[in-house]
């Protein structure tokens, strides 16, 4: 950490810090990392808390904020801090479960799917949807469209394969297998 304060040595605006100020800054850091600790009773948040208490103020000497003194300012950036993360929820490595349920990825992929099949021509739409939608074989398919089977198996699966590419779908995917009546 506080190396990182030293490779600091221009204020934004072009004004160079004061080495007082960075001196002050980096004596702070055994008390206020014990003081970090205290408030988040974990080290790992303690560590955020010290860095993100340091950031703010040396922001403020940046800007060029007259702080009297430091060690005071420091150590009240710190508690404001921790109050506001307490109330704040879980931190990251606490994240409970999305609250959506697993439909809701088929529901977005089932949406994809659709602009998709938009997309196509409609003799190609047609296939994919007669097959999907009305659950028409290859033999009726073939029969509708004046075609070989073999054809109207090939083409389906190529259609497939492009709607997987162009969704982000994996093979056999469940909603590429109910839209599209692919076995999965």
């Amino acid at each position: 950490m506080s190396e990182r304060l030293n490779h600091i040595a221009m204020r934004p605006k072009g004004r160079p810090t004061g080495r007082a100020e960075s001196g002050a800054l980096i004596a702070a850091i055994p008390d206020l990392r014990r003081l970090a600790r205290i408030l988040a009773g974990n080290p790992e948040r303690a560590e955020d808390l010290l860095q993100e208490a340091l950031l703010q103020v040396w922001a403020r000497l940046c800007d060029g904020a007259r702080i009297d003194d430091l060690g005071a300012y420091l150590r009240t950036t710190l508690r404001n801090l921790a109050r506001r993360r307490q109330g704040g929820g879980p931190g990251l490595d606490e994240v409970p479960e999305p609250a959506a349920p697993e439909v809701m990825a088929a529901r977005l992929a089932l949406g994809d799917v659709a602009r998709a099949l938009a997309a196509m021509p409609a003799p190609e739409r047609r296939l994919v949807l007669r097959r999907a939608g009305e659950g028409a074989s290859y033999a009726e398919l073939a029969r509708a469209e004046a075609l070989p089977v073999g054809t109207v198996m090939s083409r389906l699966a190529r259609l497939r394969r492009r709607l997987r590419s162009e969704c982000g779908l994996p093979e056999g995917g469940p909603v590429v297998a109910a839209l599209i009546g692919e076995d999965a």
